[in-house]
């Protein structure tokens, strides 16, 4: 089981990555964050390859972590592997995207057109990993 939940997490990254690629630099998107690159709400990052490099090894960590604890609780789920990811990703956006969310619209000063991108590009990642997980997790 381990092998699997490390291969769902795997799976699970270089897809969400893939698919985050073009939910985030798509030109609508990379236009309005450009818009915002000198906030003072956004981190500069330098090296294109570090940040890249950084993200991905953040959503891997966060990909075996979504990949245990669903292998873990799958037993309580009964349905079908899309109702199963549909249901797991449910779950992911409301530990993860909610909780993020307010706290970053609370605490800091990220634009807020970026904190509804963020909301919108973090749900549709939370329901790819959870799709990718349900299916390698049997």
């Amino acid at each position: 089981m381990v092998i699997t939940i490390l291969f769902a997490g795997i799976a699970a990254s270089v897809i969400w990555f893939i698919v985050g690629g073009a939910v985030y630099m798509n030109p609508i998107v990379a236009r309005i964050y450009k818009e915002y690159e000198t906030s003072p709400g956004l981190k500069n990052w330098d090296n294109t390859a570090s940040y890249l490099t950084t993200m991905f090894l953040l959503t891997l960590v966060q990909c075996f972590l979504f990949a245990a604890v669903y292998a873990y609780i799958r037993p309580v789920f009964g349905g079908t592997v899309l109702v199963n990811g549909l249901i797991y990703g449910v779950i992911l956006v409301a530990i993860k995207i909610v909780p993020r969310g307010l706290d970053m619209w609370i605490q800091t000063t990220y634009p807020n057109k970026l904190l509804g991108i963020e909301a919108i590009n973090g749900i549709i990642g939370s329901f790819v990993i959870a799709l990718v997980i349900t299916i390698l997790i049997k």
